[in-house]
């Protein structure tokens, strides 16, 4: 099925998690028969000092796949991914069902602010 850019603006959302030194998921898991697109990652530097963050994908066998490691965050910094803009049809990272994007800091007891863009279509 072949969405308009008109359909993918109404089925675009915004998820903001704080993610620690443990993996955190960053959306729920992907729905049997849907596609989940990726389209941009916002990453906020925490104020204290700097950080790394990376991001995995739960694989449906239960494996993680790193998709984005290390990401250098200065304290007071601000990274998109990716840099500088994005396209709603051309995603970054995709996801099909059973499959979730996970991310973690590098220092045990800190957090980076991450927000994710994504549009879902089913099968």
């Amino acid at each position: 099925m072949v969405l308009s850019k008109e359909e993918i603006w109404d089925r675009l959302k915004t998820e903001s998690t704080w993610v620690e030194s443990t993996r955190t998921p960053l959306f729920a898991t992907v729905a049997e028969r849907q596609f989940r697109y990726v389209v941009a990652i916002w990453i906020s530097g925490d104020n204290a000092s700097n950080r790394t963050i990376q991001f995995e994908k739960l694989e449906e066998d239960g494996t993680y796949t790193t998709k984005f490691s290390p990401i250098p965050i200065a304290s007071t910094g601000f990274q998109q991914i990716p840099e500088g803009g994005y396209s709603i049809e051309d995603p970054i990272m995709t996801f099909e069902g059973g499959t979730r994007l996970y991310g973690k800091t590098d220092v045990e007891g800190t957090s980076l602010n991450v927000t994710v863009n994504y549009w879902d279509a089913d099968i």
